[in-house]
């Protein structure tokens, strides 16, 4: 099952790091209920990751054909996989992210759920707020340097 989610969404987190997802976001979702989902700290950015249970298991499989067993392929597997855990989505509706999770990224009460194709990002929302505030001229540079920048052999980003 493909998926690719849509939408940018200002949400709540309670004192128990729960995060009530809007109804469009959980119509998305769907399909993968039943299955779980997969949570960690992104590599790249100071946000969470959350992964439909097929799209972690996929991510797996491709780190897995591409590191062995060295210490510094055991060193990236480690730091890539920072806070994983399994996570469901409630009957009501609610993410529960465990808190030494939230913890990581300092997620407060205003979260930004971003999506980025097959997973979703989970932003404390003044965090995510700075990260995407650019000028016309630096958002101008940076699709340029995307659009023409050469790609690593393999890489589809």
């Amino acid at each position: 099952m493909e998926i690719y989610f849509s939408g940018v969404y200002n949400c709540k987190a309670d004192a128990k790091g729960r995060v009530m997802l809007p109804i469009s976001l959980r119509n998305q979702m769907a399909p993968m209920l039943g299955n779980g989902f997969f949570i960690k700290k992104s590599y790249y950015d100071e946000c969470l990751e959350l992964y439909p249970k097929h799209e972690w298991e996929s991510e797996v499989k491709k780190l897995n054909e591409k590191l062995g067993d060295s210490r510094k392929d055991r060193e990236f597997k480690r730091k890539f996989t920072s806070g994983l855990r399994q996570v469901e989505i409630d009957s009501a509706g609610r993410l529960l992210i465990p808190k030494d999770v939230i913890g990581l990224v300092d997620i407060k009460k205003d979260v930004v759920l971003s999506p980025m194709d097959r997973h979703l990002e989970i932003w404390d929302k003044a965090t995510y707020d700075g990260d995407v505030e650019s000028s016309p001229e630096e958002r101008e540079q940076l699709a340029y340097q995307v659009k023409y920048a050469e790609k690593p052999e393999g890489d589809v980003s």
